[in-house]
């Protein structure tokens, strides 16, 4: 193969790290594996003792098994997007760092699955996953996307390498002489010739293509695995995107760590510049920001809709004594620290980009941890066994030991890897361009601009907002310290026959109308010129107090049929004493229904309490007519009251349950006479609703849609249509090698 002057450099920089290994790689290599040891100790104890070993229970049946593999996986496909997308652009300063972000895709793919068969209880039914595993279930399409996107990243990397194993066929190294027959035997007899170059070139390109939504599409799968079921902080159609830039974003910031630690072990100062760490701290910190966008829309979806078992989970992440530190640290440090960093030039260099993009990939493993833990934590159904252990996961030293050693397994992958293969790549393709004006001109031009006017812009907000507390200061201190002088509002109900008296009561601070909760109403019955208290009770969370009005406190009779009602409040702390009042009639509103000439009719009686409690017909009383919907009330008419009765035609189009029955409310709503005052019935007079159609849709059901199968395998087909071109490709570039 044809070696040119900068090729025979790079050989000659990089062969010696091949052929020979330091003392201080060895003491690395044996501690990786005595920390893999450990890790392979602490699974025997998992197998020989079970699961009781770990923190998982009946409760929370995921641990840190299955935030390592999310990790893990995320990691390898920021390798696969940002190797493909630039080698797809021909960005010229891509080289130095192309293979290592192709190997930790390989690596991360290879190490993740298995804490999936860590989580196993029953390893020996594994078989029965490729035995009797069915296509319908997004366990499977995890499986197969996952296999697929693993052979297809190997396929990446040894393509990208086939150039590399030629230099190191033509070129033996002398120690370790067992690797120059595997050199010849993965370099396909590779000569560089112009029609091996085209082939090459041509199925790297499409492998580049082809590996680029297929990372999507698996991590995407992944999140359904999530999205699909019905937990709190899971059931969510933003999860696709947002599993996918977390992953990138957590794997940009492993390519930075290990760009940064192989500058230091290999020297490779003159490669891998400063340059590289800038252009790969801008894409961090842009996938930072839309990681931030997409954790801000999460919670405030979840926040603002309510759902109470949404908010059970958001209760957990933001109580200080339980996940509120690891939540600060996830969502707001390993966003804005590594954004402050690498935009603020004075904090910018080399090793601060490192540190920032460690933070970011620790508080990514963190984000994950609070996606799966708190959710397990908040189950649908209250929990009958309340043992702490049950209840709050608490990973053990088992779960840790085989989580660094997933982490230490890594490393050493990738170690070994770096002495079989060089980390830069040998042979260029020429496509090195001088980019260090563009870096000038972009960096230390318009981003000091941009910079410096954001610090002009800064110091006047700060001003601004100095002045704005210590306005607010000075009128707080300012404040009258006299006492508050709530409001009191008293109303009578009169619901299906069941009286009862609702007292509101409020503060009014700063123009706004606040809930007194907690506060104690007496409510009483004026009875000639002294009144007679009826009973107490306290306020609820909104203020509001609901008293039954006992049946021989209106049987007494009042005057002139009228009955006047008292609440009082006698004052606490700060607050002053409030009373109110209200007076009203009895009155007896009676609903029934019939039809007349086909016509559906619904009658309305009422009567008032007269003296000696006689009762008389009501005349000129507006009734409203309501069908209770599930988040209002129906207006259905309203009627007129003569003579004690009234008719009106109930309409026939009104939506009813299954069966067509509904209820219809009768409604005198806040009237200076007779308060509030209900009457209600039902009827199956409503327009039926059509059957409602049962749809299991779970992981482990079989009934999911034969066009999401049909897609799901024409995609795979054509995936792995193009790996066979490709592989078979490479069969032509041996064959054309032969002459």
């Amino acid at each position: 193969m044809y070696e040119d002057e900068k090729t025979q450099q790079n050989l000659y920089a990089f062969k010696p790290q091949l052929e020979k290994m330091d003392k201080k790689g060895i003491a690395l290599i044996v501690f990786l594996l005595m920390v893999i040891g450990f890790g392979m100790f602490a699974l025997y104890t998992q197998i020989v003792e079970g699961h009781i070993v770990t923190g998982m229970r009946d409760n929370v049946v995921w641990g840190l098994y299955i935030v390592n593999f999310i990790f893990f996986i995320g990691i390898s496909y920021a390798g696969a997007l940002i190797s493909g997308i630039l080698h797809l652009l021909r960005v010229p300063w891509r080289t130095p760092i192309i293979r290592m972000a192709e190997m930790i895709t390989v690596i991360s793919t290879m190490i993740g699955p298995t804490y999936i068969l860590l989580c196993i209880g029953r390893l020996d039914r594994l078989p029965n996953l490729l035995l009797f595993g069915r296509i319908q279930s997004p366990i499977i399409w995890d499986v197969i996307a996952i296999t697929t996107y693993l052979s297809g990243s190997i396929i990446f990397l040894y393509l990208a390498m086939i150039r590399d194993l030629a230099i190191l066929r033509d070129n033996p190294v002398k120690n370790a002489r067992w690797r120059n027959p595997i050199y010849r035997f993965l370099s396909v007899r590779y000569k560089d010739t112009t029609k091996q170059k085209e082939l090459l070139n041509v199925s790297t390109d499409l492998l580049s293509i082809v590996i680029i939504p297929l990372a999507i599409l698996v991590h995407s799968v992944l999140a359904w695995i999530f999205g699909m079921t019905l937990r709190p902080g899971w059931h969510s159609t933003i999860f696709a995107p947002y599993f996918v830039i977390a992953a990138v974003y957590s794997g940009t910031g492993v390519l930075i760590v290990v760009m940064w630690v192989f500058r230091k072990i290999y020297h490779l100062e003159s490669q891998i510049t400063k340059i590289h760490f800038n252009y790969l701290g801008i894409i961090m910190i842009i996938l930072g920001a839309m990681y931030g966008y997409f954790t801000f829309s999460e919670y405030l979806t979840s926040w603002y809709g309510s759902i109470k078992w949404d908010m059970e989970v958001l209760y957990r992440l933001f109580n200080p004594s339980q996940y509120w530190h690891l939540f600060v640290f996830a969502v707001f440090i390993g966003v804005l620290l590594p954004i402050i960093i690498v935009t603020v030039p004075k904090f910018r260099n080399i090793n601060s980009i490192a540190f920032a993009a460690s933070i970011a990939v620790l508080a990514l493993w963190v984000k994950r941890y609070l996606i799966i833990i708190p959710t397990l934590e908040s189950p649908l159904l209250p929990l009958h066994d309340l043992r702490p252990e049950y209840v709050h996961y608490s990973p053990t030293w088992v779960e840790w030991a085989l989580t660094f050693a997933g982490i230490a397994l890594f490393i050493l992958l990738f170690y070994l890897f770096s002495k079989f293969i060089p980390i830069i790549p040998v042979v260029r393709s020429g496509e090195e361009k001088d980019y260090s004006r563009l870096r000038k001109i972009v960096f230390e031009k318009q981003m000091k601009k941009v910079i410096k006017q954001n610090k002009k812009n800064a110091i006047a907000s700060t001003g601004v907002i100095i002045l704005f507390l210590l306005m607010s200061s000075s009128v707080a201190m300012a404040q009258d310290e006299n006492k508050i002088q709530p409001v009191l509002k008293l109303e009578y109900f009169n619901v299906d026959s069941v009286t009862k008296l609702n007292a509101t009561l409020r503060t009014k601070k700063d123009g706004r109308f606040s809930p007194m909760p907690g506060m104690e109403i007496d409510f009483t019955l004026l009875h000639g010129n002294s009144p007679k208290s009826i009973g107490k009770a306290i306020t609820n969370a909104k203020g509001i107090v609901s008293l039954p009005v006992p049946a021989d406190v209106l049987s007494g009779g009042g005057e002139k049929g009228v009955f006047t009602f008292g609440a009082s409040f006698a004052g606490k702390d700060n607050f002053e004493k409030a009373s109110a009042g209200t007076s009203m009639k009895p009155l007896h509103l009676e609903m029934s229904f019939f039809q007349k000439e086909g016509e559906k009719m619904v009658s309305l009686k009422a009567l008032e309490a007269g003296i000696n409690n006689q009762w008389t017909p009501v005349d000129n009383l507006d009734v409203m007519l309501y069908v209770p919907r599930t988040f209002s009330l129906l207006k259905v008419g309203k009627v007129t009251i003569a003579n004690g009765s009234a008719t009106l035609e109930f309409p026939t189009t009104v939506p009813g349950n299954q069966l067509g029955y509904l209820t219809l409310l009768a409604k005198v709503e806040d009237n200076e006479v007779y308060g509030n005052v209900e009457a209600s019935g039902t009827i199956n007079w409503g327009k039926p609703l059509p059957p409602e159609k049962i749809i299991i849709r779970g992981l482990g059901d079989t009934n999911a849609p034969l066009w999401m199968v049909y897609t799901l395998i024409v995609l795979l087909s054509l995936v792995w249509f193009h790996y066979m071109y490709v592989i078979f490709t490479v069969f032509r570039i041996r064959h054309l090698g032969k002459s």
